[in-house]
């Protein structure tokens, strides 16, 4: 059997009949369009790892925002198309999406900086990937259709479980790989290269992440945290020293590590008990990263992190939120119900997992049960804001002191029913 059919039947076997159709119909509007096209990257590199991707990246010798066009009229679907990149998405009628790119060169003006983009062949638009595992094509139509291109030993790294850049610049190019090459190499159980690692060290004792914008360097390590099992992403990034270009104050020391490793078990517990939304396990990771930092750095680095408002907010108060019940446990003293309350209702669900992990003691762990078995939806109301306004009371902060201090007296118990609400309401702010 030949690599082209065997990369065929490897597409029927590992993806299913219908996306081989798809791909089928991609390539006979190549050919009725007269350019050539190759499915690449990581759809590629997964199809051989037999990991199911169906996140199919298109790359076109020719016009790639004109074929894509052709592609959602194939399809019934639309398009979004960027014209300074040569890029589009090809939007199918059930959501499904395609990549499309015109084959191109990238130059580098300086390190980090983003490439200005010339068409090209998908010889050079391969040569610019990342890794070599990356830089595998099929190609989709005319000679040698549905054959594999391998043109820099991506199948041998695969086989060997190995992570190698394409050449000596590429770190140098792009400092955004750094990171990349870590989560490949973990995603996959992999090993970086004893050359790569080279370029990697020589990379960032030259400080070449201090060139990425704060957006980029957020956004590759958010990615890494979105990985499954992030602590050993984040051991390995910690071994080739970049945390420092999170914050130089980072050390991640032996307390720190052993909050990092008690994530996963209680994350195991929050599945045994009924939480009031999933938790974003990357912001467990990111508040442990930066919990330990002096005030004065923890402000420095969410700053210059470009992150949302809503996102800083939160980190602010639950690391707060998160000492104050630290403070509290180190008091050795049985805490009354409103103050569980209030310490576990001001923590994000995500601050509280912290928070379980940097202090698993017995008392931590009975007060958050306690809290979501018993307070977190006793303290539900029944009043609202406009109900407040049709007893008398003038909106304002005093609401915010109304719903507190009813929740406080659900938790203890003095209330339960909106009868007893709307009398308690009477009896602590309208009878005055």
């Amino acid at each position: 059997m030949d690599e082209q059919t065997n990369v065929k039947s490897l597409l029927k076997e590992r993806l299913g009949q219908d996306l081989l159709s798809i791909l089928e119909r991609i390539s006979q509007v190549a050919s009725r369009s007269e350019v050539t096209v190759f499915a690449v990257g990581g759809f590629v590199r997964d199809l051989l790892l037999n990991i199911p991707n169906k996140d199919i990246d298109i790359v076109v010798e020719g016009n790639g925002i004109l074929f894509a066009s052709d592609l959602a009229e194939e399809f019934d679907g639309k398009v979004k198309s960027h014209e300074k990149f040569g890029t589009s998405v090809v939007i199918f009628p059930d959501g499904y999406r395609i990549d499309v790119a015109m084959a191109r060169v990238e130059y580098y003006e300086y390190p980090a900086a983003l490439p200005t983009i010339k068409q090209s062949s998908v010889n050079s638009d391969l040569y610019r990937r990342d890794f070599t595992i990356n830089s595998l094509a099929v190609k989709l139509n005319g000679e040698g259709a549905f054959s594999l291109m391998d043109l820099f030993n991506g199948k041998r790294d695969l086989k060997n479980k190995e992570i190698n850049v394409l050449h000596n610049l590429s770190f140098i190019d792009d400092p955004c790989r750094l990171f990349r090459a870590i989560k490949f190499e973990q995603r996959f159980s992999f090993k970086i290269s004893k050359q790569t690692e080279e370029f990697m060290r020589v990379a960032v004792k030259k400080r070449l992440v201090d060139s990425l914008s704060g957006a980029r360097l957020l956004n590759e390590i958010t990615l890494i945290l979105k990985e499954k099992y992030p602590l050993k992403y984040i051991l390995r990034m910690k071994e080739f020293d970049l945390l420092k270009f999170i914050s130089s104050q980072i050390i991640l020391d032996s307390a720190d590590l052993e909050a990092l490793e008690k994530i996963e078990t209680v994350l195991s517990w929050t599945e045994t008990i009924s939480l009031p939304e999933k938790p974003e396990v990357w912001y467990v990771y990111l508040l442990a990263i930066i919990y330990s930092l002096d005030e004065e750095s923890f402000m420095e680095t969410i700053e210059k992190l470009p992150m949302q408002a809503r996102l800083k907010k939160s980190l602010i108060i639950d690391r707060r939120t998160c000492k104050k019940g630290l403070e509290l446990l180190g008091k050795d003293k049985d805490w009354e119900p409103e103050v569980i309350y209030h310490l576990f209702s001001d923590l994000s669900i995500e601050a509280l997992i912290y928070f379980l992990a940097v202090d698993s003691t017995d008392r931590a762990n009975q007060y958050a049960n306690i809290y979501f078995t018993q307070y977190c939806g006793q303290a539900e109301l029944s009043l609202t804001g406009d109900d407040l306004v049709e007893m008398g009371l003038k909106p304002g902060p005093v609401f915010q002191s109304v719903f507190k201090a009813l929740r406080e007296a659900h938790v203890k118990g003095a209330i339960e029913t909106r009868d007893d609400e709307v009398c308690w309401v009477k009896k602590e702010f309208l009878e005055q």
